[in-house]
């Protein structure tokens, strides 16, 4: 494991585990995460060994376990859904009254 270091628009600096793991088949892969983060916890420092789950059709599909949160996806397309639930019962309920 080894770490990108990305700043954002802010100047604010995360850090990218990338992990090199060798699939079933014998492909070698090398991929950073796409979670980022400001200080690297205990056990995904640069060297460490991890674990690493990934689509074995498509490597590029892969978690770090324990580093990567896919959750994160599921908050925001919740978070999604409502506010466009949201606007649209706004829409209707201004269309239906005018």
């Amino acid at each position: 494991m080894r770490h990108d270091t990305r700043r954002d628009d802010d100047g604010t600096k995360y850090l990218h585990p990338v992990v090199t793991w060798t699939t079933q088949d014998g492909r070698d892969c090398t991929h950073p995460s796409s979670f980022g983060r400001g200080k690297i916890p205990h056990g995904y420092g640069i060297g460490n060994s991890v674990t690493v789950l990934y689509d074995a059709k498509n490597p590029h599909r892969f978690e770090i376990r324990g580093w990567d949160n896919p959750s994160i996806y599921l908050i925001f397309t919740v978070l999604g859904t409502t506010l466009t639930a949201g606007t649209l019962s706004v829409l209707l309920v201004l269309l239906t009254t005018t």
